[in-house]
């Protein structure tokens, strides 16, 4: 099985979307309690 990815005009792979999924991890974790808010 081969699967082929076309990434026209795009010099990453994703780097955005993962610094956003993190991001939205940790908010949640924060959220609930599991981590402390971030000092500014």
């Amino acid at each position: 099985f081969f699967e082929f990815i076309q990434r026209k005009g795009d010099e990453g792979f994703g780097e955005g979307n993962f610094k956003a999924l993190f991001e939205s991890i940790e908010e949640d974790q924060i959220r609930r309690g599991v981590l402390k808010e971030k000092a500014a």
